[in-house]
């Protein structure tokens, strides 16, 4: 057996049935699906922040951004910025609790409104000021994910186990059904309250609290996710899934969000303070840097395959520029095809590997400004790119991304041509050999 083909047997026996099954595990799901929830609260807050920091001053038009800004009130801006990213970890504590008491059949509006209970009695409890009571907010950004996810996760596996114990107050029969599910929360509430509280006295002691404890407990984690190497096999991830025709961007997204979250809040937060940006790794650099017309950073390919002299390739190609356009790559992938395709494994891995290294030495030596915003990921990359970093260089980078695709698929695209040119030519030949044929048959019938 050759070594291509242990690889190709490795993918398709070890890493995608294991990738499947991440993929539908409950758990996993109700964490992707509660922070693809927040999304839209976190690319507007993200747009205000880079409306409410421009460039520098130095020409007409930014000089009359910094006009803008100054008359409108940068409080102003950052007030709605405020309350979506900077509390974003509390909607995704409601959607990740409602995603997983869905899967357990709970009642799900229940579960998000204990989950938030849960979280708010651990990240932000109440503090006396001048001016009253407040509400700390230090966790209720990316700081708060991890708390999110435990809270999302633990309060309905709480319900579930109270449900299946029959610890719960029972309402007499002539009670409406909503007044009753409303009563079923008192004794988690009690529950959630006693943990909590007893949890938070404890780690008073160290001058910790719930959030905080967590945050150091997974610092090491945070701080690994935030490097070359981890950069580099999530997107090697991303290739090997899709190459067996798993939704890669899907799997590993799952599992890397929370961290890139933390990542964008981490460099939200220096902006503001007017402090140098500590993290690269977020979401557009896979997005809109490396990924260049979705994943495999297609769109290079997909300029090829415009131009190619096989039918098949160019009409894939001309299917594909739009959608590619807006990072949705499907057709290209499945129709060229790229999955289980022995001819495209290698510039599949390779593309993205060296596009991985030339973004991350960009960001690196700050020949582009580290991220600050999550654009949709559907906006064509150097839009993305631009918007995301606020740095007009990121243009750059992605145009390199593009030519480093090109030139790496080329020769192999050169190869698959070549065999669909052979095959089409005997199509061909053959169809008119069948149609000489056919002539004398017709004429002798007339």
């Amino acid at each position: 057996m050759s070594f291509f083909d242990k690889v190709l047997n490795f993918v398709e026996n070890v890493v995608a049935p294991v990738a499947g099954k991440v993929s539908a595990q409950r758990h996993v799901n109700a964490i992707k699906d509660g922070f693809v929830a927040t999304m839209p609260f976190l690319i507007v807050g993200s747009l205000l922040l880079v409306l409410a920091f421009p460039p520098s001053e130095g020409n007409f038009f930014f000089d009359g951004w910094h006009g803008l800004i100054n008359i409108i009130g940068k409080k102003n801006i950052m007030a709605p910025f405020q309350l979506s990213m900077g509390i974003f970890a509390l909607y995704a504590t409601f959607g990740i609790a409602f995603s997983l008491a869905e899967s357990y059949k709970l009642r799900a509006m229940n579960s998000g409104m204990l989950a938030i209970f849960a979280f708010l009695l651990s990240v932000a409890p109440m503090v006396d000021t001048d001016i009253g009571s407040v509400l700390p907010g230090s966790f209720l950004g990316g700081t708060g994910a991890f708390t999110a996810i435990l809270c999302g996760l633990l309060v309905p596996e709480m319900q579930r186990l109270l449900i299946k114990y029959n610890i719960r107050i029972k309402m007499p029969d002539a009670v409406p059904p909503k007044i009753s599910a409303s009563f079923d929360l008192l004794i988690p509430i009690v529950f959630i309250s006693v943990i909590v509280m007893a949890i938070n006295v404890t780690l008073g002691n160290y001058e910790l609290q719930i959030p905080s404890a967590i945050m150091k407990l997974f610092q090491p984690l945070v701080m690994a996710s935030d490097t070359y190497i981890a950069c580099l096999i999530a997107v090697l991830m991303v290739q090997l899934l899709w190459f067996s025709g798993i939704h890669g961007g899907s799997v590993v997204g799952g599992i890397i969000g929370p961290m890139l979250l933390i990542n964008l809040g981490l460099n939200q937060d220096a902006l503001a303070a007017g402090q140098p940006l500590p993290a690269i790794f977020i979401n557009p650099v896979m997005d809109f840097f490396i990924f260049v017309g979705g994943a495999g950073g297609t769109w290079g390919l997909v300029v090829l395959l415009m131009r190619s002299k096989a039918t098949q390739l160019k009409t894939i190609g001309k299917m594909s520029i739009i959608p590619g356009t807006f990072n949705i790559n499907e057709p290209v992938i499945f129709g060229t095809p790229i999955v289980m395709n022995p001819i495209y494994f290698i510039p599949w891995l390779l593309a993205p590997t060296i596009n991985t290294s030339i973004v991350w030495l960009a960001f690196k030596t700050g020949f582009v400004a580290k991220i600050i915003a999550i654009p949709p990921w559907t906006m064509p990359a150097p839009i993305g790119a631009i918007i995301a970093t606020n740095s007009g260089t990121a243009a750059l980078v992605v145009i390199s991304s593009v030519v480093v695709s090109m030139l790496v698929f080329y020769p192999f695209l050169k190869v698959h041509e070549k065999q669909l040119l052979k095959e089409e030519q005997a199509t061909a030949e053959a169809t008119a050999e069948a149609e000489s044929k056919a002539k004398p048959r017709v004429a002798e019938a007339n």
